[in-house]
């Protein structure tokens, strides 16, 4: 029942709003059939500005009394311009030759020759989605180079280089823990190499210990130039796609297939 009579009062709102068109047109009308265009143009702004949804039949005829009130009132450039909103609605609109006079035709004419169609302006939120999608890839870009500043690799994941950063991180991190496990031997080595006292005891220590010496610099080195070639990957040849490749091929003299990575730099 509530759905019925909110349905009756919009019906009566709508063809009261209809009515006032109406009644405020036909007003305007004949002000215009008695030659009273001061009265037109003032009407027909008040009927312009009070209603932004006439229909566009509607809208070509008040802006087709205005242009003729303003060019009879010798305002010509007034006239040309209510034209160039006629066009707005409808470019394909001509006047009628049994209506209107063949000088305002010929305005007419000459307003539709240089007559340019508005370009939608673009809202605020459409211009800036440039922006904010630039502003957004940035702080991706320096989030994924925090990342590989811990841990080699890291960094590429976070910017999508699946591959790349699957095989970065994976190395990465046996090297970091190799680099851990000799670090912490090569110290307990050399404690017990410092406090062996048995003679003959000592040179076997010793060999333990710089055994472990050496494969413990060798991973701090290993790890220092992954670290460094990871970095200098994401500053400098940080892309929007991904720069490690894989190939295929076959040597048909041999009979061999060759498989091959490339990490781009």
């Amino acid at each position: 029942m509530k759905q019925k009579f909110y349905l009756i009062i919009l019906s009566i709102f709508a063809w009261s709003s209809l009515f006032a068109q109406v009644i405020s047109y036909e007003a305007l009308k004949k002000e215009f059939n008695l030659f009273e265009y001061e009265k037109v143009i003032q009407l027909s702004d008040s009927l312009l500005k009070s209603d932004k949804n006439l229909p566009d039949s509607l809208a070509i005829d008040i802006y087709l009394m205005r242009a003729v009130s303003y060019y009879s009132i010798a305002r010509e450039d007034s006239a040309a311009k209510n034209f160039e909103e006629i066009l707005n609605i409808n470019p394909n609109y001509s006047p009628d030759p049994l209506i209107i006079s063949p000088k305002l035709i010929s305005l007419f004419d000459q307003v539709k020759l240089n007559y340019r169609p508005k370009q939608p302006v673009q809202s605020d939120s459409t211009s800036a989605k440039p922006t904010e999608a630039l502003k957004e890839k940035t702080q991706s870009q320096n989030f994924a180079r925090l990342k590989n500043l811990i841990l080699p690799g890291w960094g590429h994941l976070s910017r999508e280089f699946s591959t790349k950063g699957a095989v970065i991180t994976s190395v990465s991190l046996l090297n970091l823990a190799g680099m851990i496990y000799f670090i912490y031997d090569t110290n307990q080595k050399e404690k017990s190499y410092l406090n062996e006292t048995n003679k003959i005891l000592i040179p076997s220590r010793y060999n333990d210990y710089n055994n472990a010496y050496k494969i413990r610099n060798a991973l701090i080195i290993s790890y220092a130039a992954l670290w460094i070639y990871s970095q200098v990957d994401m500053l400098i040849f940080d892309k929007d796609e991904e720069t490690f490749g894989k190939t295929v091929s076959y040597d048909a003299n041999t009979n061999t297939v060759f498989f091959g990575i490339s990490l781009g730099f």
